[in-house]
């Protein structure tokens, strides 16, 4: 066979290599094509948990007077930890990092409040207690409240104004990034936005980024903000989880994320 050939034959080898590399294993990444993205997509957001069936960590968080469950399961104004304990459980001992927007103020005069006789931090208690080896950080508005601990650590941050969100991550000792983003702070779309967009970035491949307490006359703005991040972030998968609950059917709802690459 002519020389020339053989040539020809190696260039395109090394071509198709490339090519393969490109798509395929650049990065090391996992590689999902449109024949299987959405059976991928069902996979890692197929939860499956019981809203009416109190776990240990619904127990932990309403005796540390958070509002995200209690024992009492079926009474209580939110539901989440059914939910979080669902996906979380097996993670319990790891070493991680986990970072809750909205410490719970008890300031009646700021909005999203939890009343007077709320208990600011509750939440992040709650979370050093179901995450024993883990960093526990928060932020809230309410300079008042902020308070540290040996393994809790809080910071001032206005969600609606992205030079401060800016100015808390620069924070040093919130400069690597987190397993779990949890943004339970002022709950209206625009501040949810503004949060979500100038914080992602932070969020761990593998890890979770969550939206409480999305109200029912926002759910469509929701459901639209999905579909134009989805052509943003490639990497991330979005499900609205609107979780029944018995006596609350206007913001039992959470905007799950995931990072798979």
């Amino acid at each position: 066979m002519d020389t020339s050939i053989y040539i020809i034959i190696f260039i395109i080898s090394i071509f198709l290599i490339l090519i393969i590399y490109k798509f395929i294993y650049k990065n090391n990444e996992t590689f999902i094509d449109s024949s299987n993205k959405n059976d991928f997509i069902k996979t890692i957001l197929d939860f499956k948990f019981d809203e009416s069936k109190s776990t240990p960590l619904c127990e932990i968080m309403g005796r540390n007077k958070s509002d995200k469950g209690s024992q009492n399961i079926t009474s209580s104004h939110h539901n989440y930890t059914t939910f979080y304990y669902s996906i979380f459980k097996n993670m319990t001992k790891n070493k991680l990092r986990l970072f809750e927007l909205g410490l719970g103020t008890n300031n009646i005069n700021i909005l999203s409040n939890m009343g007077e006789n709320g208990r600011p931090g509750a939440s992040l208690y709650g979370w050093a207690e179901f995450f024993p080896n883990a960093e526990i950080f928060g932020a809230d508005i309410d300079k008042d409240i902020l308070f540290n601990t040996n393994r809790i650590k809080t910071f001032y941050c206005d969600q609606t104004k992205p030079d401060i969100i800016k100015k808390m991550w620069d924070n040093s000792e919130l400069k690597d990034e987190f397993d779990i983003i949890i943004e339970d702070g002022l709950h209206t779309f625009d501040a949810n936005v503004i949060f979500f967009e100038n914080s992602i970035y932070k969020l761990k491949t593998g890890g979770f980024y969550i939206i409480e307490d999305l109200v029912k006359n926002e759910l469509d703005l929701f459901t639209n903000k999905i579909k134009e991040w989805e052509e943003i972030y490639t990497n991330y998968l979005f499900k609205l989880l609107i979780i029944p609950s018995t006596i609350n059917n206007n913001d039992n709802n959470l905007l799950v994320i995931y990072k798979y690459k």
